[in-house]
């Protein structure tokens, strides 16, 4: 899917098969929003879960250079599935935002899924709430240390 802002920009997901391949650039990519996670999470971590399929990864290229990655993955709730957007990094995000924004809400609709979810800073809504975007719940914190 081409953007209307920019034509050299694409957006898409990446087959199963081909997540080897792509991985060294979109591990560039994503290393700052793993970095949020505060040791929750490394690299090969999303990189185990996208082997298995239970991560889907995305990429925005500009011909053939990743410019950006989001990884997503359906989460099915009791009484609904949602799209989760986990991990997002890369750059020009004003570019990309638009198509991604839609191309990934459609594949939610066609999965059956009620709403989607993200995660990440304070600063994404933003950018969110133009998109229909809601802040949900705000968490905190406390590391456990002995004494």
């Amino acid at each position: 899917m081409k953007d209307t802002q920019d034509r050299s920009l694409t957006f898409g997901f990446i087959p199963l098969d081909f997540v080897d391949i792509v991985w060294p650039d979109a591990k560039e990519l994503l290393v700052g929003a793993v970095k949020t996670a505060n040791g929750k999470f490394t690299l090969d971590d999303v990189k185990k879960n996208l082997d298995t399929g239970y991560l889907i990864l995305w990429l925005v290229t500009d011909g053939t250079k990743p410019v950006a990655a989001i990884t997503t993955r359906i989460i099915e709730y009791p009484q609904c599935k949602a799209m989760a957007l986990d991990w997002i990094g890369g750059r020009r995000m004003k570019e990309w935002l638009p198509m991604a924004q839609k191309t990934i809400e459609q594949f939610a609709k066609d999965c059956g899924c009620t709403h989607m979810e993200g995660y990440g800073r304070r600063a994404w809504i933003r950018w969110n709430e133009r998109y229909g975007w809601k802040q949900d719940y705000i968490a905190y914190r406390m590391e456990l240390t002995d004494g």
